[in-house]
């Protein structure tokens, strides 16, 4: 080597010794990202807590704080949160609710803006799911979550030991209407052991095919194309709860139903409920596809015990929600990244492998993850499939405003027939002047 290149060798290798032996203080470190605390109002298990975990992993400085709350008492919150002008960050709205929040998009961020740009995720989703958390003049302001998908979810050694067949595909046979499943019911309760039917005069607990016939309600309601409201373009939309054959025919399909005496004398939700799942009480239950998770979890004995069939009448649905961003969230962005990452088709996914709740992505459908995806508790049953289909079947039901409420005075009018306090001639009555009352008159 050259000396004149030596001499430059040197030069670089004393800068770079140089370099290295700078003081501490004069090396400036990578920013740690600022820590943001999320807060997400919600209720329920709209948000199943391994995602929380799993967010943690790939977000560390982000805190996903929950508030949970019961349904009605969350969305009161919500309403006067927005009204005080101090709202969280992310707030779940539930279906029923969908209608009245749609009137007040002045409360929400609209996610078709820049930078949330949700007509580019639009795609992934089930047309109908999408539009529920549409808003007045269309504004986005929720995102779908899950797709509640109902079927019937049944116990096969209950329907053994009363005489009924057991594999899924022969079941759902047993049921084409309302009218059919009433009649196994009563085949099912003509089998009941003398022991279990003194039971119920004797110890008050009633054995029955279903759980609750009052479920009936929600389920044939569903399956119509419009319930209290029609869209005609206006801020509330119209009122037709009254001339809607469809809410006379929920009703009373429901009102025979406890006529028949299938049911049992438990409340859903309840201590009872739960213990009556577990000792066999009831047989069947309308389940949506959130019902398998609690099923697993109040009854985790009975794993292998259960399956899945059609529901009578086709495609069901019931509950669902959004995920929206109040325009006062604090934390916009980062609610919306989280709302983006955790509605995404692939967590979706992997959500209702672990917890049930089947997706609102539909371009998830056709996938074999999901289309074979079979669940060894009900007896392996290809839920994917099985709940696919019956989404898809739907078709889309405008949400009204005051839906919640008018929904709240069916319940209790039904409550009066199950108990036999009224006729359900003269509940249905005094449930309409009753609505009309609360929210107005039917067109």
């Amino acid at each position: 080597m050259k000396a004149k290149q030596m001499k430059k060798l040197i030069a670089r290798i004393a800068a770079t010794a140089a370099a290295l032996a700078l003081p501490l203080s004069m090396v400036v470190p990578a920013q740690a990202a600022t820590p943001v605390t999320v807060t997400v109002w919600t209720y329920g298990n709209v948000i199943e807590p391994q995602a929380l975990i799993d967010y943690k992993k790939i977000h560390p400085e982000i805190t996903i704080q929950l508030k949970k709350s019961g349904l009605d008492a969350h969305h009161q919150s919500l309403i006067t949160s927005f009204l005080a002008n101090k709202t969280p960050d992310i707030a779940a709205i539930e279906v029923s609710y969908s209608g009245y929040f749609r009137s007040y998009p002045q409360y929400f961020q609209d996610l078709r803006q820049a930078p949330y740009n949700s007509s580019k995720i639009q795609s992934n989703f089930l047309p109908w799911r999408w539009s529920q958390g549409v808003g007045y003049e269309g504004t986005v302001f929720g995102i779908p979550t899950d797709v509640g998908g109902m079927q019937v979810a049944y116990r096969t050694d209950l329907f053994k030991s009363h005489g009924l067949p057991t594999n899924r595909t022969a079941v759902g046979k047993l049921w084409p209407t309302w009218d059919a499943f009433f009649a196994t019911g009563k085949k099912y309760q003509s089998k009941l052991s003398a022991a279990e039917k003194k039971s119920c005069t004797k110890l008050k607990v009633c054995y029955g095919f279903i759980d609750n016939a009052g479920t009936v309600y929600n389920a044939v309601l569903n399956q119509g194309t419009k319930k209290y409201y029609e869209n005609d373009n206006t801020k509330d939309g119209k009122l037709i709860y009254g001339s809607n054959q469809q809410v006379k025919t929920a009703f009373q399909t429901t009102a025979n139903a406890l006529a028949s005496g299938i049911g049992t004398n438990i409340n859903s939700f309840t201590n009872d409920w739960n213990v009556g799942m577990n000792k066999g009480i009831f047989a069947t239950i309308l389940a949506p596809a959130w019902m398998m998770d609690y099923i697993k979890q109040q009854a985790p004995k009975t794993k292998g015990k259960w399956d899945i069939a059609a529901l009578p009448g086709g495609g069901g649905n019931l509950g669902g929600s959004q995920l929206s961003i109040p325009k006062a969230a604090a934390h916009k962005k980062e609610a919306w990244d989280f709302i983006n990452w955790y509605l995404s088709p692939a967590e979706q996914l992997k959500i209702f492998k672990q917890y049930g709740l089947f997706p609102s992505a539909s371009v998830l459908y056709s996938n074999s993850a999901l289309k074979n995806y079979k669940d060894p508790f009900f007896n392996n049953a290809p839920i994917g499939a099985i709940y696919g289909s019956s989404v898809q079947k739907l078709k889309p039901i405008y949400e009204g405003k005051k839906q919640r409420a008018i929904d709240n005075i069916i319940g209790q009018a039904l409550s009066r027939v199950g108990l036999k306090k009224q006729s359900a001639a003269a509940a249905w009555t005094q449930a309409l002047k009753e609505i009309e009352g609360a929210v107005g008159p039917s067109k």
